[in-house]
């Protein structure tokens, strides 16, 4: 089969997701990930391809790596000057391949908020267990709780039946913290032990309920320690009670700087997350196992601007350095964006990773916000429909105008042409009409193609050309911020109309239809199986093949919200819909209240090349015009 392959990550990319963080290739249907908005969104598709060429290892300062292929987008914004921060910037998706060193990558600041007052203990109590004292039913989340998670997070581990917190013999204070705040908040009085060949203090909370519930919401071992998710939702105010029991209990703060080392991988990148959130960029840096010593990792807080946060979130004061050189990275509203440091690039062959996000349309891997298929979902169902049909690369050709839709010729391996606004299919045609062995794929927008490019849709319609037209339809003029498009609905409020537009919004169906176009479908970007099908039956059709997909904008249409098409749409199969009936695809074609998707209609019917003998017989490209003399021609007109 050819390599259509989208842009995709190496297995092992991790993927932070709700309730924690895992590997690419262990994320599911279903499964919420973390989106370029700072809130957790589901997973509705999951794709594995084989990818054979150039991988691309994108390691920014601070936050770490993330290793993707070279097509694949990435949230970015472009250094206006090597050794200076920018004064604006703009965010784009940007191409792994298109990135340079010193570009500043996104990584969003968490936004989802769920506060709790208290937390339900769901605690068991075996048959055989007759020694467990009885525990409250709720604790509440309070800054003592939160405390004593950080502490057993930090210095804890379960034992048996019991739940043992070491600490320092120095660190007496924060031994008696933790029987305190035992007694107040489970109503356990711990036992302690002094190790003084260990120079240790053992703090033990009997009680097997307990112990089999800091296992669920903290992990088991050191190297599997985690954060349970509820407590990555809180409010800001509360999760410092967290921060403060973890850094007291395992990390240090010096003059200028602090540290936290864990060996949990997973902890670090819910540190990473959480301090993040708190307005505190960290360096994550990698300890490499030596001797007994397993790998670590290290949460580093180093600039003046992060320790003076650090200290607001911890509550205690600390020795700030002289000011020197700005931090390398920008905490924007919604983003912290990190400089690269390195990009380096290795052969690979086997098995890449991606995934379709609701809504949203991206997740965020190890350092940076990355695109998924959604507003590309379009993209992958057309590789996914050129690769069902076994077409070759080498023989297809996308040709796009300008719009939010006109760099998908720049994410395909095939050949494209991308022209000016409203005017993807004149070259389309040309291209087409030239070299008729190619299949033509021309893309455009609805301002793009049913606006500027109206008068050329219609001709191309009654034309018959063999080439297939698929229009990304998100009701908007999305590249440009925002303004009312010809397929915006009457009454609808945008940049350009602030009082509602006052057209009636056009119908590509039924133009389309009534031009004489012999293949006319609807999909919906959201559903890539579906659209895939779609696009496969359009681009094997014999004659022009107009695909209008719905894409939801949200940007600019967040009154069009992916629960909303999924609500309205069905499919024109499961009612009994003829594709061969012109009736009843203009019947279908004027339904408001409920939005099709699926053929309209279908019919074959010569093409326009069939009525040129010239090119009927063989494409022009392949007639010998060695011996035309053009010299009257030029003789003319010249």
């Amino acid at each position: 089969m050819p390599d259509w392959c989208p842009g995709c990550l190496l297995p092992g990319s991790l993927i932070h997701k709700n309730p924690s963080v895992d590997k690419i290739e262990n994320v599911k249907i279903g499964d919420r990930v973390l989106g370029s908005d700072g809130r957790y969104h589901q997973v509705t598709e999951v794709f594995v391809h084989n990818h054979k060429g150039k991988m691309y290892a994108i390691k920014s300062k601070c936050l770490g790596l993330t290793t993707l292929t070279d097509e694949h987008p990435v949230l970015s914004v472009k250094r206006a000057h090597a050794k200076l921060h920018n004064t604006e910037f703009e965010l784009k998706w940007t191409r792994a391949d298109q990135l340079n060193k010193g570009d500043y990558i996104a990584f969003p600041i968490l936004k989802e908020v769920e506060d709790k007052e208290e937390i339900a203990l769901p605690l068991v109590k075996k048959a055989m267990d007759r020694k467990s004292k009885p525990i409250p039913k709720t604790a509440k989340v309070d800054d003592g709780f939160l405390r004593l998670c950080g502490y057993y997070i930090a210095e804890g581990y379960v034992h048996d039946r019991e739940i043992i917190f070491t600490f320092n013999s120095k660190e007496q204070e924060l031994a008696d913290d933790v029987i305190r705040l035992s007694v107040s908040i489970f109503g356990i009085s711990p036992s302690v032990k002094l190790r003084e060949k260990k120079h240790t203090i053992d703090v033990s909370i009997s009680s097997s309920q307990l112990a089999r519930l800091f296992s669920e919401w903290f992990g088991t071992g050191a190297q599997n320690k985690k954060i349970p998710h509820f407590i990555m939702l809180l409010p800001k105010a509360k999760q410092r009670g967290l921060l403060k029991g973890l850094w007291m209990g395992d990390g240090w703060v010096g003059k200028g700087r602090a540290n936290y080392r864990t060996i949990s991988r997973l902890l670090a990148e819910q540190l990473k997350v959480l301090l993040i959130r708190h307005q505190i960029v960290p360096t994550i840096s990698v300890n490499k196992a030596s001797g007994m010593h397993k790998e670590s990792y290290s949460v580093r807080v180093v600039s003046r601007r992060d320790m003076t946060m650090l200290s607001k979130a911890l509550g205690v004061s600390v020795q700030l350095r002289n000011q020197g050189k700005p931090p390398s990275s920008i905490i924007l509203e919604e983003f912290v964006l990190t400089p690269i440091r390195e990009i380096s690039t290795f052969d690979y062959e086997g098995s890449v990773h991606n995934f379709e996000v609701e809504g949203i349309h991206s997740y965020v891997g190890e350092n940076a916000v990355l695109h998924n298929c959604g507003d590309f979902g379009i993209l992958i169902a057309l590789k996914g429909a050129l690769a069902k049909l076994d077409i070759p690369p080498h023989e297809t050709v996308v040709v796009a105008g300008i719009g939010c839709g006109s760099k998908i010729p720049h994410f395909v391996k095939t050949y494209g042409f991308e022209g000016l606004h409203g005017r993807s299919l004149p070259p389309a045609t040309g291209i087409h009409l030239a070299n008729s062995s190619l299949k033509v794929i021309a893309i455009g927008g609805d301002g793009d193609g049913y606006g500027i490019g109206m008068g050329h849709f219609v001709h191309a319609m009654r034309r018959n050309l063999d080439f297939t037209y698929i229009v990304q339809n998100n009701e908007i003029y999305g590249l440009t911020v925002g303004q009312a498009s010809p397929t915006t609905r009457k009454g609808v409020k945008t940049k350009s109309t602030p009082n509602g537009t006052i057209e009636k919004e056009v119908n590509p169906l039924l133009i389309a239809l009534s031009a004489g176009a012999t293949f006319v479908a609807r999909g919906f970007s959201g559903d890539i199986p579906y659209l895939t099908n779609l696009i496969a039956e359009g681009v094997k059709h014999r004659g022009i093949a107009h695909i209008d997909v719905f894409q939801p904008c949200v940007t600019w249409r967040k009154d069009l919200p992916y629960d909303l098409y999924q609500k309205k749409i069905y499919k024109l199969e499961t009612e009994g819909h003829d594709p061969a009936s012109f009736e009843q695809a203009i019947k279908r074609a004027q339904e408001f209240e409920r939005w099709p998707v699926g053929v309209f209609f279908k019919e074959e019917k010569p093409i326009y090349s069939d009525e040129i003998p010239f090119i009927r017989e063989k494409p022009l490209v392949k007639h010998d015009i060695s011996d035309v003399d053009v010299s009257k021609f030029i003789e003319e007109f010249f």
